[in-house]
């Protein structure tokens, strides 16, 4: 793959041939006397004069200068360079540092690559403006703009960073924000000099790429496992996809999308994508279960809570109680239920036969179907019907905590919250589910154990009910240990 390079250039990244056939760095406190001598110049003069006065006699010294540190990346990997951008300091003269500067270092490079290379070369210059490139806050701000302004990045293109020169606060904003907006198109490049392969006029060994993403690993680790606590698995899979492969977290990918299908409360999606390869075998034989659903979206409505989003707790903790009622007909009543998922789910008259009261009966009365194809039937929403079922069929679930969610009180403050403009707190959500409710864990309890009478299950909290918990789980242990 092609890509572009990206260098920050130092004092050290060139080095020069005296007369004597060795090669000194022009930026090495000790060697760069002997580059001086060589040339005939006064011993005091600095870095950036040194490398101007070169940069101006390049037909004359061109031959006799070699890049160090990048010198070897460049030659082998020409051909995959498509553009060359070198960074150097170019500050104002009032800066002390000023000395120092690397802007006819890049000069030099760039004419270096072009003749010996022919990699396009652009030159950014650093500090011109004043920016501080040992101010860490600055040059993050510099790189932003010079990433979006200066640094031509077409899609397709691999991004990589050399790194070496400069101080450390320039590079650290550099490698900061270019993985911030490129992910896993940045790679980088390690230097090692060898003082004695130098001097003979060999460059520095270098390795890479390697993946940039594993820089800020920690924060970004540190971001995911919040967002989980918030069970934010979109928000998640969103800043964990540079990581997917570079952390080996393709399974987790997975399972972030199996969390935002559960978010959405579609849990057969959720448990497709699930079962195949995430849960245990007692739970892949829970999630075949009439009733699994229902765990789930009570677990939802706690989530929500959690979430302060009161009004959604709201209609998932009813939706769990009522639609798992649905499902206990759908298995429960056989031939006298029938749902079609399109119009109200209705109970015909042949349930008499086995469920004979007098409320239901009348209940049944003047219902006339036309033409007498259709066996009489009533919705099986309307409560009174529930109702005179369960009194038959499960007796308890009329009693115990599924009392106060037949209560006239608790129906009539729900119809209330429902059906008005306007937020809804989390006290109005306990007193719909009962008056002497005093917190959120009671709450739970009482929605538990609503479920578990009309399941026949035993489970001691609702996230223990919940398939969704381990997958929960296995996510966060799975982004902790990467």
């Amino acid at each position: 793959m092609t890509a572009i390079l990206i260098a920050t250039i130092g004092t050290r990244d060139l080095m020069f041939q005296i007369s004597s056939g060795l090669w000194y760095s022009i930026g090495d406190f000790t060697e760069r006397v002997q580059v001086i001598n060589d040339l005939g110049l006064d011993e005091k003069i600095t870095h950036r004069d040194l490398t101007q006065y070169l940069s101006d006699r390049l037909e004359q010294y061109l031959d006799r200068i070699k890049p160090v540190i990048m010198g070897k990346l460049l030659t082998e990997q020409a051909n995959q360079i498509e553009q060359l951008y070198l960074v150097g300091t170019n500050q104002l003269p009032t800066v002390i540092q000023r000395n120092k500067d690397t802007i006819y270092s890049c000069n030099i490079l760039k004419a270096w690559v072009e003749k010996n290379l022919s990699i396009p070369t652009k030159i950014l210059p650093l500090g011109e403006k004043g920016t501080d490139p040992s101010n860490f806050e600055a040059m993050f701000e510099w790189w932003r703009k010079t990433w979006r302004e200066e640094i031509e990045s077409a899609a397709g293109l691999e991004i990589w960073l050399g790194l070496k020169g400069g101080v450390g606060q320039t590079s650290e904003a550099g490698r900061t924000s270019g993985l911030s907006l490129y992910g896993e198109r940045i790679k980088f490049f390690e230097f090692h000099e060898n003082e004695r392969n130098n001097q003979a006029g060999k460059p520095s060994d270098y390795t890479g790429p390697f993946l940039g993403t594993n820089y800020l690993w920690d924060r970004t680790q540190q971001q995911a496992l919040g967002l989980l606590d918030r069970f934010d698995y979109a928000g998640a899979k969103e800043l964990l996809k540079p990581y997917f492969h570079a952390k080996n977290l393709g399974d987790v990918s997975d399972l972030l999308e199996a969390g935002i299908a559960w978010n959405r409360g579609e849990f057969h999606v959720f448990s497709t994508l699930v079962s195949a390869h995430t849960l245990d075998s007692p739970h892949q034989a829970q999630s075949q279960t009439w009733w699994w659903m229902a765990y789930e979206q009570a677990y939802l409505a706690v989530v929500r809570l959690e979430q302060n989003n009161v009004a959604e707790a709201m209609l998932h903790s009813f939706r769990a109680v009522e639609g798992g009622l649905l499902e206990w007909a759908k298995v429960t009543l056989g031939d006298n239920f029938h749902d079609d998922q399109k119009d109200s789910p209705i109970v015909f008259k042949s349930i008499l036969e086995s469920h004979s009261s007098k409320k239901l009966r009348e209940a049944f009365k003047n219902k006339k179907i036309d033409g007498g194809e259709i066996e009489p039937h009533v919705i099986w929403m309307l409560i009174s019907v529930q109702r005179e079922i369960l009194k038959v069929s499960l007796p308890a679930a009329l009693k115990g905590d599924f009392e106060y969610f037949w209560s006239k009180d608790c129906k009539n403050i729900r119809n209330r919250l429902s059906h008005r403009l306007g937020g809804m707190s989390a006290p109005e959500l306990l007193q719909a589910w009962g008056e002497d409710l005093q917190d959120r864990s009671q709450w739970q309890a009482r929605l538990l154990g609503c479920l578990n009478i009309l399941t026949g299950q035993s489970f001691s909290t609702l996230d223990r009910a919940s398939l969704f918990t381990s997958v929960h789980n296995r996510i966060r242990k799975a982004i902790e240990l990467s």
